[in-house]
This record gives C-alpha cells, structure tokens and sequence, in this order.
C-alpha cells in the first residue's frame, strides 16, 4: 500500500514540475540588421519639418562695439524714457520747459552766477537746475550750441544727478528743443594771416576715403590771391617779441602779429598733379609727405613760468569707482610738481575716446583741453555718447572767456631751434562756425564741422599736428576740403 502511495506521488510531483517549465519566459535575441533600411518617406515632400537656424560664430565684443558716437535724428524723438530722482546723488534725465533763470549775488549785490534756472515739469514738479563750466548744450540734431539758445519757455531734456535736495538737478547736458541755423559758407580772407604762415585749402571731389586714407581734389580751379589790407613794419630781423601771448608785438620790436604784410594762396591742383599755375604734389602724396614732420615744440612747454612742471590725471574713470555723490562724473586731478593742488568733476562716460591731451604752458598759463562726454540712452546695456571740448585755463574756463562754444587741438607751432618764434595754435567753434586760434588771434574759417578725437574707422579724419605743419578737414555744407597751414621761417 505504501509503496502504492509513493508511486503516485511521485506521479503527481512530476506532472507539477514538468507544467510549471511551461510558463517560464522564453528570451530569443534579434539580429542586428547588416544595414540601415531607407525610410519609405521622403523628406523632400514635406515643407513642414522644422529646422534650426546655421550656426553663426560670435565675435568677442571689443571695446567701445556697443558705443553710438553720431546717432542721427532727432534727440526728442530718442529719449523716451525719464529718470526721475527719488534719492539725492541719482542719475536723472528729466523733460520739462525752461522758467524763470536765478541768478546768484555776492555780499554787495554783484551777480556771481546765472547758471541756474527753474525747470517745470509736467507732474507740477519744479526743479533748480545747477549748470556749472563743465554743464554743455546741444540742439535737437545734437549739434553743439551756446547756452544763449535756451530762453524762457524753451522746451528742454537734462541729463545730470540729482542733489542732496532731490528736487535739485546738477546738470552735464541740455538739449533744447530747436534747430541750430546753418552757416553761411563763406571764403577765408587769406590776407588776415601772419605773413610768415601759409594757408591752403584744396576742394576735394567728395568725402574721404578712410583705411588707409584717400582723397581726390575737386576739378582744378584758380583763386587770385587777394590784396593785402595793409603793409606792416618789420625790424631788420623779422623777430616779433610777444611773451605773454597777448596777440601783437610787446615791445614794438618787430611787426605786429595780427596785421600781415603778403597774403598767400595756393590755387587747388587736379588730382594728376596737373598745376595750375604752379606745379603740386597729387594729394595723397600731401597725406604722405607730412610724416616727414616732426612734432618736438609742444614737449618744449610744459613747464610753468617759475619751472613748475604740470600734469593730470582722473580718479574714478571706473563705473565700480564712481563717487556716490557724482555718478556720472569723474574727478579730475591738476598736479604741479607731482602736488594735487587742485580737481574738477567732469561729465564722463567710460569709452575708447581720449579724456585729455596734457597741459601745455604758455605765456605764464596753463591750458588743459578735456573731453567732456553723457550718455543720453537710459538702457544700461547700450551707450549713445553726446561730447565736447572743454579747455581749463589757469583753473579758468577758457571757452567761457573767449566766448567759444567749445575749442580744442592745443598745440605749438615753431621752427626756431630755441624757440623764439614758438606760438599757441588751437581750433575752436563758435556762432559763426569753426576757426584757428595764433597766438590768441582767431581767424573765422566759416567750416560747419572740422573733425577731431574721433576713434575706430574714422581716426585718420583727426587733424595732423607737427611743428610747422598742421592739417586737417573740414566741410562747408556738403563741399569737403583739405587744408594746409605751413610755418615758413622768416630769414
């Protein structure tokens, strides 16, 4: 019976094991096809798909790529946005119309400043507007203008930091809401120059050719050159004594320095060097011939009148190290003998440009040309720059006292080895356009614009600057030229 038991059970044990093998998963591996099959679809008979766009490298941002220097058009119709202070020392850009200008007196009644003016907002707001020697103005196309411009009612857009008083605006820049009249072209009077300097301007065919430089004079014409206006005296030596700058002869020793005695005048060549009626150098052979030319005179003066050795230099010239009373002005150091003895602060936006060219002393002065420079675009991101030229002299401002609306390109020009001859050259803009300063005497050339301190492609529109050779370029109305002023020795 036993042995009955076992055999069924053993019977029974099998068929559980032997069902149980049925419901184990069987694995199989597939093959790897040997190639790729081709889709049935074609790719060519969608339009749909959607693409990426190439790949473009880009370029590492240099400085001064994201720097506007000459946005055109007009600057109420760019600037949008206000910056309303709501702190003191914050950066403003305020619209609003001109009220009533405050003046400011001394203890015995004498008016000490009229730089101030009441600025009514459309809010209701009234804001004092402070505008101090470094404080400049431009019209709606961003042209440079005097300050006699704005009058009551002028409708205006400051940019500047508010004071402590938050309803106090220092201002950098005004633009007022007209349009600069356009100078009457007009032909430069050759006869007003030294005698001892020359003059020539030559007509090009059209603006110049940059990187590397070229130009091409306009058809060949004949100018007559002009009567003089008077005959001067010269002493046997031809030497002309006038220290201190001041325009004619001190001591009467020689001829006086503003009255000349024969006018000069270069007729214009063609540009196959074709004279008329003398032969002349092709222009670019002009561009190319003034490298010969050494710029050693201006070394000579930069010590003062007791020996006193000047220079400068600007604190922070860094946004991280702006003071936070003149966010977006920097300080300017004057040092004498490596002493600070005295500091400006001048509106200044971090840029590729030149902040100043050095000190020249000159008849017991001396001169500091600065840039000034505002951003006018609120977006952090971007920098639309509006500058000008700012020239200190003797801790004056030297525009102001002149009555320029700016000036610049401070050099001196000599040709006698100990420097008796040596006098102060420099350009400058006025009402009546742009001109040359010798020796503190103008000479109104009538350009509309005579390009300097550019940077980027169009530095070599800069003028030269040598000993006895300064050229530059200019325009009067869409007519370019190329001028020449040569110091002749005097015998």
């Amino acid at each position: 019976m036993e042995k009955r038991i076992q055999q069924i059970l053993i019977v029974f044990l099998l068929s559980l094991v032997l069902s149980g093998c049925q419901m184990l998963p069987v694995f199989r591996m597939t093959p790897m096809p040997l190639e790729t099959e081709t889709p049935q679809l074609s790719l060519n008979q969608v339009t749909d798909i959607p693409t990426l766009p190439p790949v473009t490298p880009t370029p590492t941002p240099s400085i001064g790529s994201f720097v506007n220097y000459s946005d055109p058009g007009d600057i109420f119709l760019q600037v949008r946005e206000e910056k309303l202070p709501e702190k003191p020392f914050r950066e403003v850009i305020a619209f609003g119309t001109v009220g009533e200008f405050i003046m400011t007196t001394d203890a015995w009644g004498y008016v000490t400043s009229t730089g101030s003016f009441k600025l009514e907002h459309h809010s209701g707001t009234e804001f004092k507007v402070n505008c101090d020697d470094f404080s400049f103005y431009v019209d709606a196309h961003k042209n440079l203008v005097s300050s006699e411009k704005m009058v009551e009612g002028s409708e205006v857009i400051v940019f500047g930091t508010s004071g402590e008083d938050v309803t106090e605006i220092n201002a950098d820049l005004i633009a007022i809401h007209v349009i600069r009249e356009d100078i009457e072209p007009k032909q430069v009077d050759v006869s007003i120059f030294p005698s001892n300097l020359t003059y020539t301007e030559y007509e090009l065919e059209s603006f110049p050719s940059l990187n590397p430089v070229s130009i091409k004079a306009a058809a060949a014409t004949s100018t007559p050159l002009p009567t003089a206006t008077s005959e001067a005296t010269e002493d046997p030596y031809g030497y002309t004594y006038d220290p201190y700058g001041y325009g004619y002869d001190y001591y009467g020793y020689g001829r006086p320095t503003s009255t000349p005695n024969r006018p000069q005048r270069t007729p214009t060549p063609d540009e196959t060097g074709t004279p008329v009626p003398t032969p002349t150098l092709s222009l670019n052979d002009h561009l190319e011939d003034r490298y010969k030319h050494s710029l050693d005179a201006r070394t000579d003066f930069n010590l003062g009148l007791y020996g006193e050795a000047y220079s400068s230099y600007l604190e922070y010239n860094q946004e991280m190290n702006r003071d936070p009373s003149h966010p977006t002005r920097a300080n300017l150091i004057v040092a004498s003998n490596g002493y600070d003895f005295t500091d400006y602060w001048i509106p200044y936006v971090e840029s590729p440009m030149v902040t100043n060219w050095g000190i020249i002393c000159y008849g017991g002065d001396w001169y500091l040309p600065v840039r000034l420079t505002v951003d006018i675009d609120p977006n952090p991101a971007l920098t639309s720059l509006v500058y000008t030229d700012r020239v200190i002299r003797s801790q004056q401002n030297y525009d102001k006292l002149r009555g320029y609306i700016r000036s610049f390109g401070y050099t001196i020009i000599s040709v006698e080895y100990y420097r008796t001859d040596a006098r102060l050259f420099y350009f400058y803009e006025n009402e009546n356009g742009y001109g040359i300063s010798i020796n503190n005497q103008d000479y109104d050339l009538g350009f509309d614009d005579i390009p300097y301190g550019y940077v980027g492609e169009y530095t070599e529109l800069n003028p030269f600057f040598s000993d006895d050779l300064i050229t530059f370029f200019g325009h009067r109305g869409d007519k370019w030229y190329y001028v020449e002023i040569v110091l002749n020795e005097i015998f």
